[in-house]
This record gives structure tokens, sequence and C-alpha cells, in this order.
């Protein structure tokens, strides 16, 4: 259980640290943002990718001297603590994304008045 909190603990500082990159990038140039979320899943796919190849490629081979890193189950717990960042990262952008859609709809109300006892509220 331990090394699984330290693998989720490490994904999460990771995808934080992708995160403020991917927002400096997208403060600091005037191209197409870059999505963080999408930059981290690709990230943790190819390193689940790369960890699954060295669990059952290389650490199979040599039992006596990675035993511990080659059990199906340490594997499936290095697996979990991916899953589980990617599934974190892209909560958090769609958490962000509402709360920016909310904020953009209550500051580019436009209110118009048509006469002193209605308004028009108008989106932009």
């Amino acid at each position: 259980m331990a090394n699984f909190l330290f693998d989720v603990v490490s994904n999460l500082a990771l995808l934080a640290t992708v995160l403020l990159a991917c927002g400096l990038y997208n403060r600091l140039t005037a191209g197409p943002a870059v999505n963080g979320a999408r930059v981290f899943a690709a990230l943790a796919s190819a390193a689940l990718a790369l960890d699954a190849a060295l669990t059952f490629l290389v650490f199979a081979d040599a039992q006596n001297r990675y035993g511990q890193f080659s059990a199906p189950a340490v594997f499936c717990q290095r697996a979990g603590a991916y899953l589980f960042s990617i599934v974190a990262a892209f909560t958090w952008q769609s958490l962000a994304r509402r709360k920016r859609a909310t904020r953009m709809r209550a500051d580019e109300a436009l209110v118009i008045r048509t006469s002193p006892y209605s308004e028009s509220h108008l989106r932009m």
C-alpha cells in the first residue's frame, strides 16, 4: 500500500509540473493552447507502456535479482496509480473548464436598460 501511495503522490507531482509548464507556455506564446491534461495522459501512457515492458520482459528474465519488481500484483498497483492520476488530470480539467465558463458567463453579460422596469441580459 505504501508503494501505491508513493506512486500516486509522485504521479500527481508530475501532473502539477506538467500543468504548470503548459500554463506558462500558453501564457508566453501566441500560438494554439496546449492541453496539459492531454500532455500528461500521453506521458503517463508512455510510462505505463515502458513499465509493462520492463516488468514483463526485462525483470521477468532475472527473477533472482529483480523478483520484487516482476510480480504482476506490483505492476497492477503501479498501473492503478498511473490510471488514477490520468483520471485526476481529466477531472481537474473539466472542473476548471466549468468554473471558467461560469465566470465568463457572469463577467460578459451585457445589460441593456430597456425600461425602468425591465433589463435585457445578452451574452457576448
